[in-house]
């Protein structure tokens, strides 16, 4: 499709030019205005948080450290329980009644009046728990009153400490004594009675498996669970024979099934050559020769040896099942006998095996009592071995250098602040007060111009087999012009041709189909079963269930590319997308040396296949009888395809496309 490039504009004319003076000075003035929100909104921010910044007093800060050490023992085993005490410490530094000794501590020897909420914002505890120490920070504006602070939080909170672990427990050690020696008494005539009743009643451990007779009462279960299951099994599989045999099934030994098989296979091979023999040789020619009337009889003889040992052997094998079955059967009964009997010593022994159970828990009971007495006594004698000794690891000092607040930082801080605050007040303004446009723009009218005949290029098949593709008219519409559609490439009968002849199976196929009238979108979904006759036909069953003829050389292709698939696979068994076709068919176009062929897609092969019905005269709406779905909006492109303006039915139409070079 093509245009011709004059286009003409009508320009409107300004209305004077006082207009465009005044648009001016308002585009200045409003420039102006929005310079001056921007320089004055930076300016204030910065001014008022500079001034704010630098008035804020100097912080100073002091700090103590508290170290916590525990013994060696408690160092390796009992280390979560030191970071739980370490925890507990720090919380407890900034309790209510901490801050009340050290603001009496203060006032006793300082003489400074600091009151519970003010020591709470000044003070504050780390804990590192790796490192066991805590440190306590003084922070403030007065330098010269945090070292002394520090000073009574330590001293008020270490004497607090020292005074709880000091307590006397004489009266405790002496009363745990006294019971600890009860309890020994108790547990001296308490193992006495528990030799005693095991030694009566023959029990070794109070693991169930470990004595004597339920372990034997265990086994013979076990060996009764065992052969019911041989018997069963030996049932079964005479059942089995016996069924078999009913129904005139041979069966075998299954150690002689080698020795039948390898007779089997001699029958066999002489009765396969006295086959072939009797094909070749006639009737009287067999009885005749001596050495086939040899194999004739070794026939009969191996015949009559198979017969004989089939019957040995199924009578030796029903023999030695019913054997095993009434083996199994007095196992059984036997087990049954003496486990019964067991059962009975097994009962009686649990009885015991229970008391002996209650005495064993009363001893361990007294144990028991007799060891956490002894715990209490060892932790009361070494004084709390678990408690941390606290020691002051660095004292408090006075500090000459302020920590904050960093007036550099926070200034430039200010200054970013400003800028971002001036950038959005800048941005408000415009939004508010947006700036008129002149009224005297310059608009024009788009008139497109009249296109002539050689402008649109028809459809159809011209004098060198070449088919151009067609062009819809444009409707022409006031002051703007109408979308050019979207224009596919068409392809000659040669180049059809060409792309066929170089394409492998695959390749074949894909051409050949689209040219016979599959649909794109049913390109992925064939399968191996849809086609019929030697692939001589294709039957598609969709909406638009077709069926369509396909030509020798592609029913040929097809064969080939098929042949190791099952019913149900697509053809495509390496290609899962219609984006891997299309690239197939592009890599197949530089095979053939066609121009421009990345300009190839599934659509191109499709058009041009429609493009060639059309031009064969096929009526637009018939079309889909062969191809399958098509919109009508698709369909309306090949109006003017046909240059005869003949119509014709399809069953006096060669709708083959001539993919396949003739020689």
């Amino acid at each position: 499709m093509s245009f011709n490039n004059k286009v003409d504009y009508i320009p409107n004319q300004s209305f004077s030019n006082a207009t465009l003076g005044s648009s001016d000075t308002q585009h200045k003035n409003f420039q102006k205005h929005k310079w001056q929100v921007l320089i004055g909104t930076f300016l204030l921010i910065v001014i008022i948080a500079n001034a704010v910044i630098w008035s804020q007093a100097p912080v100073y800060q002091s700090q103590a450290i508290l170290h916590f050490s525990y013994t060696s023992q408690t160092e390796t085993a009992l280390s979560e329980l030191a970071h739980r005490q370490i925890t507990l410490h720090q919380q407890r530094l900034k309790s209510n009644s901490v801050l009340s000794l050290v603001s009496d501590e203060l006032e006793r020897t300082q003489m400074l009046a600091i009151n519970q909420q003010t020591l709470f914002e000044a003070l504050s505890a780390e804990a590192s728990l790796t490192g066991r120490i805590i440190t306590l920070k003084a922070s403030g504006t007065d330098p010269q009153i945090l070292k002394p602070m520090l000073d009574a939080w330590v001293n008020a909170y270490l004497k607090l400490v020292e005074s709880e672990t000091q307590e006397n427990n004489a009266d405790d050690l002496l009363v745990a004594d006294e019971r600890l020696q009860i309890l020994q008494v108790k547990i001296a005539e308490q193992q006495q009675r528990l030799q005693y009743f095991a030694n009566e009643n023959s029990i070794t451990s109070l693991e169930r498996d470990e004595n004597r007779v339920l372990s034997r009462t265990k086994n013979l279960g076990a060996n009764l669970d065992k052969a019911l299951a041989d018997e069963a099994q030996a049932q079964a599989l005479l059942n089995s024979l016996l069924e078999a045999t009913g129904n005139g099934q041979t069966i075998v030994k299954p150690a002689d099934k080698a020795k039948i098989d390898a007779t089997r296979k001699t029958l066999r091979e002489i009765s396969t050559n006295l086959s072939e023999l009797s094909e070749k040789y006639t009737q009287a020619y067999l009885e005749r020769d001596p050495a086939i009337v040899a194999k004739q009889k070794k026939a009969q003889q191996l015949q009559t040896l198979l017969e004989q040992q089939i019957k040995i052997s199924q009578s030796e094998y029903l023999s030695d099942v019913e054997r095993d079955l009434s083996a199994a059967k007095g196992k059984v009964q036997q087990m049954s006998t003496q486990l019964a009997e067991q059962n009975k010593l097994a009962q009686e022994f649990n009885q015991n095996l229970e008391q002996y159970k209650r005495i064993d828990d009363e001893l361990k009971a007294l144990q028991n009592q007799a060891q956490q007495l002894k715990s209490q006594q060892v932790a009361q004698e070494v004084s709390k071995p678990f408690d941390a000794k606290i020691s002051l690891l660095e004292e408090a000092f006075y500090p000459d250098y302020a920590i904050g607040p960093n007036y550099t930082t926070n200034s430039l801080i200010s200054l970013i602040v400003a800028t971002i605050v001036a950038i959005l007040a800048l941005l408000l303004f415009s939004f508010i007060f947006k700036q008129k446009t002149p009224s005297a723009s310059n608009h024009f009218m788009v008139i497109p111009g009249q296109a002539g005949p050689a402008d649109y290029a028809s459809l159809g098949y011209g004098q060198q087999g070449q088919i151009v593709a067609p062009d819809p008219q444009i409707a022409q519409q006031p002051a703007k012009l109408a979308p050019s559609p979207q224009v596919l490439r068409l392809l000659s009968i040669d180049e059809c041709q060409r792309l066929y002849s170089v394409a492998n199976s695959q390749g074949k196929a894909l051409v050949g189909l689209i040219l016979s009238g599959v649909n794109i979108e049913e390109l992925l979904v064939l399968q191996k079963s849809n086609f019929e006759q030697d692939f001589s036909k294709l039957q598609i069953n969709n909406q638009f269930s077709r069926t369509i003829n396909l030509q020798k050389e592609l029913s040929e292709a097809l064969q080939a590319l098929c042949k190791n698939l099952l019913d149900k696979q697509t053809i495509w068994s390496n290609i899962k997308s219609l984006e891997e076709l299309t690239q197939l068919l592009v890599n197949i176009g530089h095979d053939a040396q066609i121009a421009f062929p990345q300009q190839l897609s599934l659509n191109v092969l499709r058009h041009t296949y429609l493009t060639y019905l059309a031009s064969l005269g096929a009526r637009l709406n018939d079309i889909e009888q062969l191809a399958g779905y098509t919109s009508p909006s698709d369909l309306a492109l090949y109006r003017n395809v046909n240059q005869q303006g003949q119509l014709f039915d399809l069953e006096q139409l060669q709708t083959h496309y001539p993919f396949v070079a003739t020689s």
